[in-house]
């Protein structure tokens, strides 16, 4: 009965998600929307987590687990259903198009500034008490601070450079690549693979790359490669461990168990019956954080859970979008917590569509790639969501205010050396 009952769940979800797949389609025309961006990882994930669960050492997988995503699905889909309608119904457009085509000077600038500053903290950290790899080491060089503070500042730059990259802007490589490693070196692949993400998707969206089978396996094995090089770090750079097949096969079982973590953290979790239940101020802990630094009442709240379970490979304290929100609220919350979400996401898209920018896209794309990681764990407690939209907002005001200068200044030089016969 067991068997039959995992087997309509499973089924029963698919069929879900095949159908809300084909309405938002049918209601946005686009691939690139919040439901799309959240709902298709976690199922590629689920299909993965069932393949290898009790097999290779992993643990069972609960499938009543399922049923939390099925039920926050819908919910996300229904503001979606209700804007594209009223869009619709007015005549009104449901995307737009990009007219920008090269990468501002003055976030060059900014750029190459943040990356020299880097450059001499790297240098003052080496050799200290961390070793490189580590994530102590990531936590000390840029997490905290006005370094953690100058490393999301580099974000949504490293996010307009790869967007703006194409054959007559090559040189951009010479900043995305530092602003890349400054991003892996603080050990959090989250943080790594979110906003190249972003980027990547704006370029399918806007038609600057083109959606192929070869790119999609180019992005798995760019996460691969940084995945595994985040543990090369670790075990033989910062562990002083031989790499060889035993460390590859390691690396291997660990890539698996990252991206089962989450899955098969909420399964055990709910089997478990979930004693890791928590306050709702932990699904919000960046605002209650912030309540807290201006008030100086108490410690700062952490988001992370502190229950972990072992998936049979390794130790997992994440338990997917959907799962930590219901673990730190309950039935009534969880549904109005997705339902809010859902809005302010889907008002994001419209914002891009209203405003027609390259930095309003930026912030969209951004938030969608914090959709896109739902499978492993809930982002959207961070403190990034809020402080990344706001250095984008900086950003276009600086270039707002400076790009007329510097092409000024530009024109003037030109001028001045065509009158001047050099």
């Amino acid at each position: 009965m067991g068997d039959i009952q995992d087997i309509l769940i499973l089924l029963s979800f698919l069929l879900e998600v095949a159908v809300l797949f084909y309405l938002e389609m049918k209601a946005w025309k686009s691939l690139y929307t919040p439901l799309v961006f959240l709902m298709l990882p976690y199922t590629i994930v689920l299909l993965i987590t069932i393949a290898i669960s009790g097999n290779y050492g992993f643990v069972d997988f609960y499938y009543p687990s399922i049923l939390f995503w099925s039920a926050g699905l819908l919910i996300f889909a229904i503001p979606s259903y209700v804007l594209a309608y009223i869009l619709q119904k007015h005549n009104c457009p449901l995307e737009s198009k990009l007219h920008e085509t090269r990468m501002p000077k003055i976030l060059v600038y900014i750029a190459t500034i943040i990356i020299l500053l880097f450059a001499y903290r790297l240098k003052s950290v080496l050799g200290g008490e961390f070793a490189i790899g580590s994530e102590d080491f990531g936590e000390e060089f840029c997490g905290v601070g006005l370094w953690g503070h100058l490393r999301l500042l580099l974000l949504p730059i490293l996010m307009m450079a790869i967007y703006f990259l194409d054959k007559n802007s090559r040189w951009l490589w010479f900043i995305i690549i530092p602003m890349f490693i400054v991003a892996l070196l603080y050990q959090v692949l989250g943080w790594v693979v979110i906003p190249c993400l972003a980027a990547i998707s704006l370029r399918l969206y806007t038609g600057k790359t083109k959606l192929r089978l070869s790119l999609l396996l180019y992005v798995l094995l760019g996460v691969a490669i940084v995945f595994m090089g985040s543990y090369v770090m670790v075990l033989v750079i910062a562990g002083d461990t031989e790499l060889n097949n035993e460390v590859f096969s390691f690396i291997f079982r660990n890539f698996v168990h990252y991206l089962t973590s989450g899955t098969l953290g909420f399964s055990v979790d709910m089997q478990q019956g979930f004693p890791d239940k928590g306050v709702f101020d932990i699904v919000i802990a960046q605002f209650v954080n912030i309540g807290k630094l201006i008030s100086g009442d108490g410690e700062m709240l952490s988001a992370l859970n502190q229950l972990f379970y072992n998936t049979g490979v390794n130790w997992t304290n994440v338990r997917t979008l959907f799962g930590t929100v219901f673990i730190n609220s309950g039935y009534l919350i969880f549904a109005i917590f997705v339902f809010v979400l859902s809005c302010i996401m889907y008002l994001l898209k419209l914002a891009t569509i209203r405003y027609n920018n390259v930095f309003v896209y930026i912030i969209y794309f951004f938030e969608c790639g914090l959709l896109f990681m739902g499978w492993f764990d809930s982002y959207f407690a961070s403190l990034s969501i809020i402080e990344i939209p706001i250095w984008s907002l900086v950003l276009l005001l600086l270039c707002r205010m400076c790009s007329p200068m510097i092409e000024n200044k530009t024109l003037i030089d030109a001028t001045e050396k065509i009158q001047t016969g050099n």
